[in-house]
């Protein structure tokens, strides 16, 4: 069923910023034909005089040039304003030459769609375009594994990145290991009620053993036990960059593991939270192009019932380069500071990017700075998946309690990212390990947080 849109739902809702989904073929732009000046009106007045006639036809394709209404199809999920929304256009806006590619980028930006086509033909008035999509499934439960170093985790949660057709995210569930257990819930709104504020809630309990290696043995370890959950209010500035500021409730309940002696005190911290992201990569299927940045803040205040001091900082920033037209290179860095207890809230690093070769969450940091370099090329790409091989470096520097660590462990993988799934890959790493300098593997498989 086609649906015809004369008039935009909301102006806000068509300058709000959305984000992508795949790759379609787009046909040329064709504008109303310019109505000649009639013979007779040329014959009855004198050359001089017949300029007059000439702003009326300018006129005329300047409207033939313009958006009559716009036709959105094939999204059975998705609702119209999304799509409205993200394409930053109206009726009555000026028809450019390079406006269906961008159009298409916006509406692939969502990463909602597998395809996308945008095309355009005459209308009475002006030009009326067209817009079919073809969805991707979205609603799903994620299985998630890993493993590595005699420790693995097994999970499973709902994951909706387009709930109810509003392109709203909504993730909850939960994780086992033989280290302990987790459960925790996500939820995104990109444009509350269509408009410019966008939201995040977020929560999590973990009842789990903390462990600290180095040189490849446990150091220190102990039973952590936290409930950490917040939200953030946010503004979106441009399509691109978003700010933010909210607040935040932890709570510590810590215990002595048998056989260690690390006992961190209970307490509990409430505070805020200033939070920005810039958004500027484009959705390739299986990279995004472009620049992405983010930082967040949060500080524990004392007036707020806090029993201790907590300061967090947060910098993150990606760029990825389209080599070839279909391989990537990826340059990312981070850093990381807490100032609080050394023990509750120390940086977590291993088994994730930037500090892969390490036990998952065996490296702790008081400070932590990281840069990764990635090269990434498809292999295969049959109808429902692409395969890619990559190959990265990991570099960082890291500070827990005085003693630094430094590091470089450089690594291979293989990738499947599947093409009808609003989800992320399934991958394998092997990785030289910089404590042992032996091969050690990395697997994860579905939506990791």
């Amino acid at each position: 069923m086609v649906k015809t849109h004369p008039h935009p739902v909301s102006v806000r809702w068509l300058r709000t910023l959305t984000a992508t989904a795949s790759v379609a073929v787009l046909a040329p732009v064709t504008s109303g034909a310019q109505e000649p000046v009639p013979e007779v009106l040329e014959e009855a007045l004198p050359p001089a005089e017949a300029a007059p006639s000439v702003p009326e036809a300018a006129s005329r394709e300047e409207e033939d040039s313009r958006v009559e209404r716009i036709e959105v199809k094939g999204n059975t999920r998705t609702q119209d304003f999304v799509i409205l929304r993200a394409l930053r256009v109206a009726p009555g806006d000026a028809v450019k030459p390079d406006m269906q590619g961008e159009l298409k980028r916006r509406l692939l930006n969502l990463k909602l769609f597998k395809s996308v086509e945008v095309l355009t033909q005459p209308g009475s008035t002006g030009v009326v375009l067209h817009v079919v999509v073809e969805e991707r499934w979205t609603l799903l439960p994620v299985p998630f594994f890993s493993s590595g170093k005699n420790r693995w985790q097994a999970g499973i949660f709902a994951l909706e990145s387009n709930l109810l057709g509003l392109n709203k995210v909504l993730v909850g569930g939960g994780i086992i290991s033989n280290r302990g257990g987790s459960a925790f819930a996500l939820y995104k709104d990109p444009g509350i009620l269509g408009s410019r504020w966008t939201g995040d809630l977020s929560f999590l309990f973990s009842r789990a053993d903390r462990e600290r290696y180095q040189d490849d043995a446990i150091a220190d370890s102990y039973e952590d036990q936290r409930l950490d959950f917040g939200g953030v209010l946010g503004y979106q500035l441009t399509p691109e960059l978003n700010v933010g500021a909210g607040w935040f409730s932890l709570t510590n309940r810590p215990s002595v593991r048998e056989g260690y002696t690390l006992s961190p005190p209970r307490s509990d911290v409430h505070g805020v939270t200033v939070a920005a992201e810039y958004q500027g990569q484009d959705f390739h299927f299986y990279f995004n192009e472009g620049l992405s940045a983010r930082v967040r803040y949060r500080e524990g205040l004392n007036f707020l019932g806090s029993a201790r001091d907590l300061r967090q900082v947060s910098l993150g920033a990606s760029y990825t380069q389209a080599v070839f037209s279909n391989h990537s290179l990826t340059f990312s860095g981070a850093y990381e500071r807490s100032n609080g207890d050394p023990t509750l809230d120390a940086v977590l690093l291993g088994g994730r990017t930037g500090s892969r070769g390490f036990v998952n969450a065996g490296l702790w940091a008081e400070e932590a700075g990281m840069l990764t370099v990635e090269y990434q090329a498809p292999l295969w790409s049959p109808r429902f998946a692409t395969f890619t091989a990559h190959a990265f470096v990991d570099v960082g520097a890291t500070r827990w309690n005085s003693h630094p660590t430094r590091y470089v462990a450089p690594g291979v993988g293989l990738r499947a990212y599947l093409r009808n799934l609003a989800i992320p890959a399934v991958g394998f790493e092997l990785i030289r390990s910089p404590d042992t300098k032996k091969l050690v593997t990395n697997v994860a498989v579905g939506f990791a947080m």
